[in-house]
C-alpha cells in the first residue's frame, strides 16, 4: 500500500508539472500577440478563446477594407458587421465601442508597417545604419511608391491625433512594436560606443521616437508636397543620436 500511495504523489507531481508546463506555454503565446488581440481575449466571456481571437480579426480586417476603399473612418459598426459576415451582439461582446475597434484597426496598420522593416535590421548591420533603416522604411510606406492611396496615408494622420485624445495609453500600445525595436538598436549603438550614453537608453529611444514621429506625421499632412525630404529629418536626428564631442 505505501508503495502505491508513493506511486499516485509521483504520478500527481508530474501531472502538477505537465499543467504547470502548459500554463508557461500559454502565456508565452499570449505575450506573442499584439495588444488588441490581447484584449480581444480578455474581454471574450465564453472558453472558445480561439474562435473569439479569430472573429475580432474579421471584425478589423473588415474595418481595414473598408478604410481601404473610403479613405476614413466613418463608416459604422453596422457597416463593419455586414462587411465581416458576423453579427452586432458578437461585436459588442469583443469591442466596447467604435474607438475600441478603431485602435485595434490602427494598432494593426502599425503591425503591418514593422512587417516592411527589411531583415537587415536584425542582421548585424551597425546600430546607426539599421536605425536610419527603420526611419526610411516608416518614411518609404507614408511618401514613397509603394505607400498606401494619399487619403488612406491622411486618415492614419487622423486616427493618431484622435486616439491621441481618446485613448492616449492605447495609442501608446499600438506604437510599442516600433519603439521596443528602436530601443533595442539604441540600446546596441549605446554599447559599441557609435551612439551617445549621456542620455539613458530608454529616455534617449523616446526622444528619437518623438521627433521622428512627429516629423512623419507632419509628412502625412503634407502628401505631395515638396518640401518634406527624409535626408534632412536622418541628418537632424543622426547629428543628435553621436556622442558629443569630448
Amino acid at each position: 500500500m505505501p508503495e502505491n500511495i508513493d506511486i499516485d504523489t509521483e504520478n500527481k507531481n508530474v501531472d502538477a508539472e505537465n499543467a504547470e508546463t502548459g500554463l508557461e506555454n500559454v502565456d508565452t503565446e499570449l505575450a506573442a500577440l499584439s495588444s488588441w488581440e490581447q484584449r480581444m481575449l480578455e474581454r471574450s466571456l465564453d472558453h472558445a478563446r480561439v474562435q473569439a481571437l479569430a472573429r475580432s480579426g474579421e471584425f478589423v480586417h473588415a474595418a481595414l477594407a473598408l478604410l481601404e476603399e473610403g479613405g476614413s473612418v466613418e463608416f459604422t459598426v453596422q457597416d463593419v458587421v455586414q462587411r465581416s459576415g458576423g453579427s452586432l451582439r458578437r461585436f459588442y461582446q469583443l469591442f466596447s465601442s467604435k474607438d475600441d475597434l478603431v485602435l485595434a484597426l490602427f494598432e494593426e496598420l502599425i503591425i503591418q508597417l514593422v512587417e516592411h522593416i527589411p531583415g537587415t535590421v536584425e542582421a548585424g548591420a551597425p546600430p546607426l545604419e539599421r536605425l536610419e533603416i527603420c526611419s526610411r522604411t516608416l518614411w518609404d510606406f507614408i511618401r514613397g511608391q509603394d505607400a498606401p492611396p494619399a487619403k488612406t496615408v491622411r486618415t492614419m494622420a487622423a486616427l493618431h491625433n484622435q486616439l491621441a485624445v481618446a485613448r492616449p495609453d492605447g495609442l501608446r500600445l499600438a506604437w510599442d512594436p516600433l519603439r521596443q525595436l528602436i530601443s533595442g538598436i539604441i540600446a546596441d549603438g549605446v554599447a559599441d560606443g557609435s551612439i551617445r550614453s549621456d542620455i539613458e537608453v530608454e529616455e534617449l529611444a523616446d526622444l528619437f521616437f518623438d521627433v521622428s514621429l512627429a516629423a512623419h506625421l507632419f509628412a502625412l499632412g503634407r502628401v505631395g508636397s515638396a518640401h518634406a525630404r527624409f535626408d534632412g529629418l536622418w541628418g537632424f536626428c543622426l547629428g543628435a543620436l553621436r556622442p558629443p564631442p569630448a
